[in-house]
This record gives structure tokens, sequence and C-alpha cells, in this order.
């Protein structure tokens, strides 16, 4: 298994820069080729010499842009190796010496002296070009290595956080999760059971592939201990006592879910995280409790609520990069313009409100912050 991944992630070191090059935006590789074609550009003065500077402008202008167009041409008919190519880029490179013939040096000028200083001028250029590319192909194989580890952490974590678009009796769901990087730490789930369901959102402290993994040990023990009886509160301190030894002691997770198991009362627990929002006749209210984030404390204690849900009512669990966001002179969205768009859209249906959300996040300023947004209404009669 391991011989297996290690094979499909480490490039071998001749594919690694026709990789990196197909990889990178043209922008980039701009200066790649800039880089090649000045290094190479300097034999065309260096060529002049050999006539001490006599030779014309514009064969010196035509010098200088034939040697770094070659150098160019060279380039990229070896990465990889073409041989038709190269055989091709032989010829015109012939077919210009042809034409332009050998430039002989002066009467007064020594030409041993000359030829030595053209020799070793094109042979330090030569290796210092051999090291460039040795250099940038080992930098490429450690980027590209790099790169495919972060493409599979980016895979798993899409098959950990799908999207949401679901009804479960009297109830639909919608939510998804945009990571603010290649891999997130959001979280946003809803499980079904013979007992009824449980909804949640989870934000884990940090960003990058650490905060992914942390997300994904949560998700896992979330799912196993939700098959057992218990409050939402017990639930959590669970999941703290297995999470606590297996984490830095630096990273935290917070918590808003909702579990409903028929009639008219649904139990909510928020542990460090945002309130829930519950939207009834055009009115918002608050769903929260005062506890810390799970993992923050070996002692935490959890507590969870119960509040009542009529039909039509609509629950919104959103995570603070949708409110986290600035505008160009570092005004906040704010927790109350979610409330907003909430009350004004409350009656849409769920793909609108959610749409409005982050179309207003995202014109409002960068998403700074994975935004992840869980949306629940329990339908009318």
């Amino acid at each position: 298994m391991t011989s297996v991944l290690s094979r499909s992630v480490r490039p071998r070191r001749l594919q690694a820069l026709p990789q990196i090059i197909r990889t990178l935006p043209a922008r980039q590789l701009a200066y790649f080729w800039l880089a090649i074609f000045s290094t190479f550009a300097m034999l065309g003065f260096t060529i002049d010499l050999l006539s001490r500077g006599h030779t014309p402008a514009g064969f010196l202008a035509i010098n200088v842009l034939a040697c770094g167009l070659l150098s160019v041409g060279y380039a990229v008919v070896l990465m990889p190796i073409r041989p038709v190519a190269l055989a091709a880029m032989l010829v015109v490179h012939a077919v210009y010496i042809g034409l332009t013939g050998r430039v002989a040096p002066l009467p007064d000028t020594p030409p041993g002296r000359l030829l030595l200083d053209f020799a070793g001028t094109t042979g330090t250029v030569l290796f210092g070009y051999s090291c460039f590319m040795r250099f940038i192909n080992a930098t490429a194989s450690r980027f590209l290595r790099a790169q495919a580890e972060i493409d599979l952490a980016r895979d798993i974590h899409r098959v950990l956080v799908p999207s949401i678009d679901r009804t479960i009796g009297e109830y639909e769901f919608l939510g998804w999760s945009h990571a603010s990087g290649a891999v997130g730490g959001d979280l946003v789930d809803v499980i079904a059971s013979n007992r009824g369901w449980l909804g949640y959102i989870a934000d884990v402290s940090g960003h990058g592939v650490g905060s992914g993994v942390i997300m994904g040990m949560f998700k896992s023990a979330l799912r196993m201990r939700v098959r057992t009886e218990g409050s939402l509160g017990a639930l959590l301190g669970d999941i703290q006592a297995v999470l606590m030894p297996l984490k830095p002691s630096s990273s935290f997770v917070t918590v808003a879910c909702v579990r409903g198991g028929g009639g008219d009362e649904l139990e909510c627990a928020v542990a460090g995280h945002l309130p829930i929002l519950r939207l009834r006749g055009g009115c918002v209210e608050e769903v929260t409790s005062p506890q810390l984030a799970v993992g923050m404390f070996d002692d935490a204690q959890f507590t969870s609520s119960c509040v009542d849900c009529r039909p039509g009512d609509l629950f919104a669990l959103l995570t603070d990069g949708l409110i986290e966001v600035f505008d160009a002179r570092r005004n906040e969205l704010g927790f109350e313009w979610a409330k907003r768009v909430l009350r004004d859209t409350s009656s849409e249906p769920l793909a609108a409100i959610a749409d409005r959300l982050l179309t207003g996040a995202r014109g409002f300023g960068a998403q700074l912050d994975d935004q992840t947004l869980l949306l629940i209404r329990r339908r009318g009669a």
C-alpha cells in the first residue's frame, strides 16, 4: 500500500519540470521563459567581442534575439526530449549559423585570447544553465509531491463534507461547506436514525490539512456515538473524551447541533459556536448556551436545551466565515446582516436562502475563512 502510494505521489525527476510547467499559470511561466531567453541572449553580445564591437547594430540585435529564441526552443523540445523536434531545432540552428557566417577577428586582435573569452563565456553560461535547470527540477519534484498530497487531502475532504440536500420526515435540509483553501476545517452533516435525525455544523480551529484531519476524527467519533442513547450534552462530552488525547493542545472544535425525534420539540446544543437562529413569523430568535468549545479543557461539561418547533419554522446554523468578511475599509459584514437576510428570505426555498447568504458574503469582501451553512425547515401542514 505504501509503495503504491509513494509511486503515485512521487514524480520522476525527468518528468517534474514539464509537469510543473503544465500546472503553473501562463503569467508565472512568463518569468521562467524570460530567464532562459535572457541567459542565452547575452551570447549575442559575446559574439560581438570577436569583432571588437564592429558588428553592425542591426546584425547585433538579430544575434541577441536569435540566441535567446534558440535557447527557449531547445528548452521546449528537451522537456521531455522530443527527437523529431530536437532534430528540427538543430537544423534551424545550423541554417542560422550558415546564414550569418563566421565573424573573423580584426587583424590587430589577438585571436587566441578572444576565442578563450568566447569559449569561457559560453561554457560558464551552459554550466549555469544546467545548474539552473537541475535546481528547478529538484524544486519541482518537491513541489509536486506536496501538491499531490494536498490534492489527496482535498479529495478526502470532499468525501467527508459533501453538500446536503435531503428530506427526512417533516423536515428538509440544505447545507454546504466552502473551504477557504485546499482543505477546510469546517464540517456540516445530517444523520438519520430510527429515533429521528441529527443535523450539525462544526468549526475546527486553525486552517489547512491539520484542521482537516481533526475534522475527520470529529465526524467519525460523532457518527459512532450518535448510535447510542443520551442527550446532546452527553454526546459532546464523549466526543471530547475521544479527541483530547489525539489532537494538539491548541486545537478545539466549536459545534452547533439540532436533533429531532418526532413531535414538536427539538433538542439543541451549542459549544463555543455562533447561536442557532430560529425564524418564525418574520422574527429571528437566538438559541444558544454559554459553554466552551469541544477539546479546550479536560473537565469541560456540556448541556443541551429543548425548543419548540412548529410547521414552517426555519433553523439556520452557520460558521463565522460567512459573517467575518471585511470590505476595503475593514468594515465587518456581521451577524446582524445574516439575521436580516434570513428574515427577508425565510419563506423562500432553502436553496434561494443559501444562495443569498453566500453571494452576499462573497460580494462584500474576500473569503478569509471556511464558509459553512446548514438550513433546517419543518414543512407546513
